[in-house]
C-alpha cells in the first residue's frame, strides 16, 4: 500500500510491470497504481487478465508456429536443415508445445552437446517429463513443464559445484552482486 501511495503521488510519467501474473487467485487491481501517470504492462498467460487492461489494450502472444519452432531448434542447435532432421525436429516441438524458450534452450542443449542427437533428446526430454507428471509444481500447465524440462535437461549436465553456484546466485539480487564471491 505504501508503495502504491507513493506512485500515486508521482508527478512525472512510470511504468510498472507485472510479469507473469499468471495467479488467477491474486487480484490485480489491488496492486494497480493510480493515476494518469501510471503506464502498466501486465504480462500472463491467463486469458482473462486482460479485464484488467482497457478496451482494445490487450496484446495476444501465441506459441511459435510448428515450422518456425523446427526452424529454431535446428539454428540453436547448429543442425543441417533437412527433412529427416525437421521430421524428428517436430517430435521435439511437438513435445515443448512449441514454446519459445523451452525450444531454444533445447537447440542450445543440443549444441552445447555435440553428442546428443535429435533422437536423443528426444529420448532424455520424455523420460524427464515422466518425472514431472510424478513431481506436482505450483504451476503445471504445458508451459512450465515444457520449459522446465528444458532447463533441468541443462542443470542436470552441470558439475555439482556449478550446481551449488547457480543455487547460491538465486538468493541475490540481480544487480550489484559483489565480485569478491567469486
Amino acid at each position: 500500500k505504501k508503495v502504491q501511495t507513493f506512485l500515486e503521488s508521482k508527478f512525472q510519467n512510470f511504468l510498472c510491470i507485472f510479469d507473469n501474473a499468471d495467479d488467477k487467485k491474486v487480484d490485480l487491481n489491488k496492486y494497480i497504481p493510480g493515476g494518469k501517470n501510471c503506464n502498466v504492462i501486465i504480462t500472463s498467460r491467463i486469458l482473462e487478465i486482460a479485464q484488467v487492461a482497457s478496451p482494445g489494450c490487450c496484446v495476444a502472444v501465441s506459441d511459435l508456429y510448428k515450422e518456425d519452432a523446427i526452424t529454431l531448434l535446428l539454428g540453436h542447435a547448429h543442425i543441417a536443415d533437412c527433412d529427416t532432421n525437421r521430421e524428428q525436429g517436430s517430435k521435439i516441438v511437438d513435445a515443448l508445445n512449441c514454446h519459445a524458450l523451452a525450444v531454444s534452450s533445447a537447440g542450445a542443449y543440443m549444441q552445447a552437446f555435440k553428442t546428443c542427437t535429435l533422437s536423443d533428446y528426444l529420448s532424455v526430454l520424455s523420460s524427464k517429463q515422466k518425472e514431472l507428471f510424478e513431481y506436482q509444481m505450483k504451476s503445471l500447465d504445458g508451459y512450465s513443464k515444457s520449459v522446465y524440462s528444458a532447463f533441468m535437461l541443462s542443470f542436470e549436465k552441470l558439475s555439482t559445484q556449478a550446481k551449488h553456484l547457480l543455487q547460491m546466485c538465486s538468493f541475490l539480487h540481480h544487480t550489484a552482486i559483489p565480485v569478491q564471491l567469486f
